[in-house]
């Protein structure tokens, strides 16, 4: 078997440059932090396969675990699936230094249900920080075939794989440390952003959460130390060649679907693994060369061009769907502009008069930052519409207490597991002021979308210029590599976070390696609202490899609204389908 650790790069004279990738030195101008890592005396590698598993002599890493292990159990627990295993594979911890020690992956495998198997998707379902383990079950196995092992795992430093990201002592200490702060409660924006006020207030807002983000990255230095470096997505490509290897032989082809971040992760994969690629679906697409190469506050420009599109699309169904299912409705001859008006007037007048809500579960306030990041994750998924506008209807009328729920039900990072990844992947940058990124940010706020604010607190990338590592390695291209097999990539037409110009322009790079279908919905990723056209083209993609027309579109089988849903009769089959798509929306996003 080849030697492991020269897969993904072009040549042996490039080892330190593989693909162009960045290996990390010791900086000047960086603080610079030794944590303890695990020694092991050798190396070996395991070709494996699901039913005759092939084992090579072992060599201990002076812990419980080999390089190369894969270990399977029945999984238990409430929720648990009948029939998934759960385990873990034992990686090498640094893929460029193979004296560095291990990590191990969290797995969760819910196994082929028909005789003809024909090998293992494993799935992301972004973040980054998502969990993947719950992934493993009947319902996504329903998107790609029943012949595949459908596969979740936690990615590095997240959930129950090791080393895991925990800089603070417990999730308890580093909710206290965000409670109340500009990093849980949002940038607070005057209803006029001309005047100076506005820009004065934001810059010290800006003030207030560069403070918080360069504590908390020391306080991540202090108690994790060298062991950040080693969480970026290009290690997590690695980890799913390596664990594709183990799992299927030394050769196979890797075959992964990835949502939102997930897409990120889809494109390393394929760019450093060309020749590995089996079947790859990336669905909600973001745009992988500007989270390396560009700092976080300047995305949103390219982020945010569909999401007043889609907050129109949420408006007007709203008043399609009139007061018996929209409570943000109050009349049936109400229009969207009408409801807009009422819910911009009311998020404005949070700014001067912030909300009690004393009978809320986490008792605080509603305010204007508070509901612009509730508003902007609802866009995100279609399903909570309804409930959504109840909850805003019930603030409007005095009552914030569902509005602050679901803000604090939108935190689901325990740690800094995520900016663990966003740092170690984004390429050091000079540190902007509060007023050059304010500006950059209301020049947005502007032209673009008057969600861009929003967007920072929800998606937290921000801080970077504080991280306390360099990575061990740093994929940073090239982009357009061409592919063993081609790439399906899925976007909607009124993706709020992740636009269709994404997917068009990865297609673009990729040119006759990909190919580009767009589900006629709003929402983020193709799992906002189920389409059965959407599920038939990916199932007919991991089948055979067929691929759909160059931007076929496929329209959705539901309404956010039910009472707006589509009057034709489907069978029984279709409406199983419909659930799982529902079923898969809610495991991955929560809705």
């Amino acid at each position: 078997m080849k030697d492991y650790y020269d897969w993904g790069m072009e040549s042996e004279k490039r080892r330190l440059d593989p693909f162009s990738v960045e290996r990390s030195y010791p900086q000047t101008g960086r603080t610079r932090w030794f944590g303890r890592m695990m020694a092991f005396v050798g190396l070996c590698l395991v070709g494996a396969t699901l039913l005759n598993r092939q084992h090579c002599a072992h060599v201990t890493t002076g812990g419980e675990h080999n390089l190369g292990d894969v270990k399977w159990w029945p999984c238990e627990g409430p929720n648990t699936v009948p029939g998934t295993e759960c385990g873990y594979a034992i990686v090498p911890l640094d893929y460029l230094n193979e004296t560095a020690g291990v990590a191990q992956i969290a797995l969760a495998r819910y196994k082929a249900t028909t005789s003809n198997r024909k090998g293992t998707v494993l799935f992301n379902p972004g973040g980054p920080g998502g969990r993947g383990k719950r992934l493993a079950s009947p319902d996504f196995q329903r998107l790609v075939g029943e012949d595949y092992d459908i596969v979740g795992f936690d990615p590095r430093g997240i959930g129950e794989t090791k080393p895991r990201t925990q800089c603070f002592s417990t999730p308890a200490a580093h909710a206290a440390f965000m409670t109340n702060t500009v990093l849980d409660r949002g940038y607070d924006v005057g209803p006029n952003l001309t005047d100076p006020f506005t820009r004065d207030h934001l810059i010290q807002q800006q003030r207030d959460a560069d403070a918080l983000l360069e504590a908390q990255f020391k306080i991540c230095a202090k108690n994790m130390g060298d062991q950040l470096k080693y969480m970026g997505t290009t290690n997590v490509a690695r980890d799913i060649a390596y664990i594709t290897s183990l799992l299927e032989g030394e050769d196979a082809l890797i075959n992964f679907y990835g949502f939102s971040y997930g897409t990120i992760l889809g494109q390393y994969l394929v760019n450093m693994f060309p020749d590995r690629v089996g079947r790859v679906v990336i669905d909600g697409v973001a745009d992988a060369m500007s989270w390396v190469a560009s700092p976080s506050y300047t995305w949103e420009k390219h982020w945010l061009t569909s999401t007043e599109d889609a907050y129109e699309i949420f408006l007007s169904e709203c008043a399609k769907a009139g007061p018996s299912a929209c409570a943000l409705a109050i009349t049936d001859r109400d229009t969207s502009a009408d409801i807009l008006e009422r819910v911009e007037t009311f998020i404005d007048n949070l700014y001067d008069k912030p909300l009690p809500a004393p009978d809320a579960i986490i008792p605080g306030m509603l305010t204007n930052g508070r509901a612009r990041m509730v508003l902007l994750g609802a866009l995100q998924r279609p399903p909570m519409w309804p409930g959504i506008a109840q909850a805003f209807s019930q603030a409007m009328d005095g009552n914030a207490t569902a509005l602050v729920n679901a803000h604090s039900h939108a935190h689901s990072l325990v740690d800094l597991e995520r900016s663990a990844v966003s740092c170690n992947d984004n390429l050091p940058f000079e540190a902007p002021t509060p007023e050059e990124l304010i500006d950059v940010q209301l020049d947005v706020l502007k032209h673009v979308s008057r969600f861009s604010l929003a967007v920072i607190s929800t998606e937290p990338d921000a801080g970077c210029q504080y991280w306390p590592v360099e990575p061990n390695e740093r994929f940073v291209g090239p982009w357009n590599h061409t592919l063993r097999n081609p790439l399906l990539i899925v976007s909607n037409t009124a993706d709020p976070v992740t636009p269709l110009s994404n997917g068009r322009m990865v297609h673009e790079e990729l040119k006759n390696s990909s190919r580009l279908l767009i589900q006629t919905s709003p929402g983020h990723c193709s799992l906002a609202l189920p389409s059965l056209c959407t599920v038939g083209h990916l199932r007919a993609y991991f089948a055979n490899g067929t691929l759909p027309a160059d931007e076929t579109h496929c329209p959705v089988d539901a309404s956010p609204f039910p009472q707006l849903g589509a009057a034709r009769i489907l069978s029984a089959e279709e409406e199983e389908i419909l659930e799982g798509v529902r079923r898969v929306s809610e495991v991955v996003f929560g809705n």
